[in-house]
């Protein structure tokens, strides 16, 4: 009689150590923070740092309303991912007998990655669409803007209330595909007219303190008096005599206004040379 062999069902191999490397933490923690922690094996905690950031980039795009808001939730952003960096190198010094356990996979390390980039993918199209930048490329607003100045603008809603003297960004209505940036001088219904270098509205002048006018008014910059429709505004430059604006292309219909400008976020001129002074003046 052959004895019968039994199969004992071989004992599990013992996972060897693998020690965390603190510079690879901590870089992964500063690029994504909460990853080197994940990497370190604090699923929990990566994951709670993970989800701040990814709150961080979704609810902060309302601060760049502002340049100072802007500018400070970017310095507390840089702030918290080197303190997510800085905990995931010292976890890694702590961990010299480290096994990796089944959340330390290369497929766990990817989705975070894919996550974060998912988050910061979507914000930047929602801050894009609701605060979209454009560059001026004339001289029609001196010495309110000038050209090479980058404008952080805020998306004009279809109801929203355009105001006499605001700043707009709208498409000309001759052809679409160019932008310009003027200023309102006439609403909807009104009656206006440019005579000697000054604006009436329904027969009287405005006061037009913010734009420059160094030479002596022209007939050609004049216009006689027209109404304006129900969904039109006229608009001209703040530099009067260097400005291509309704005078010549007629009022802008409301459906063409893009954006309203709120501060210079940058300013280079045609050399590449930066106008600090001009970064983060606000756009009135």
């Amino acid at each position: 009689m052959v004895p019968m062999r039994l199969h004992l069902p071989s004992q599990p191999t013992t996972v060897p150590p693998s020690p965390r490397k603190p510079l690879l933490a901590g870089v992964l923690s500063f690029l994504w923070p909460g990853l080197g922690q994940i990497y370190c094996g604090r699923f929990r905690r990566g994951v709670t740092l993970l989800s701040l950031a990814a709150a961080w980039q979704l609810l902060g795009i309302g601060a760049v309303e502002t340049f100072d808001w802007w500018t400070t939730s970017l310095g507390a952003l840089l702030l918290f991912a080197l303190y997510a960096a800085w905990d995931a190198v010292r976890l890694a010094r702590q961990l010299d007998d480290f096994r990796p356990g089944p959340r330390n996979t290369p497929q766990i390390y990817v989705a975070c990655v894919a996550l974060m980039l998912t988050v910061a993918l979507v914000s930047g199209m929602a801050e894009r669409w609701a605060f979209p930048v454009y560059v001026v490329a004339q001289t029609s607003m001196r010495p309110t803007l000038r050209s090479g100045d980058r404008l952080r603008c805020k998306a004009l809603r279809p109801r929203e209330v355009i105001r006499r003297g605001q700043l707009v960004v709208f498409q000309y209505p001759q052809e679409h595909s160019l932008i310009f940036v003027k200023r309102v001088v006439g609403l909807p219904g009104e009656v206006v007219e440019v005579a000697e270098g000054l604006v009436y509205v329904n027969g009287d002048p405005i006061d037009e303190g913010y734009y420059a006018s160094g030479l002596e008014a022209s007939r050609s910059l004049d216009m006689p008096p027209a109404r304006l429709a129900p969904d039109e505004y006229y608009v001209m430059g703040d530099n009067r005599h260097a400005s291509f604006d309704s005078r010549s292309y007629g009022p802008v219909n409301r459906a063409r206004m893009l954006a309203t400008p709120l501060y210079v976020m940058f300013s280079s001129g045609d050399d590449g040379e930066i106008y600090w002074d001009r970064i983060g003046l606000p756009a009135r």
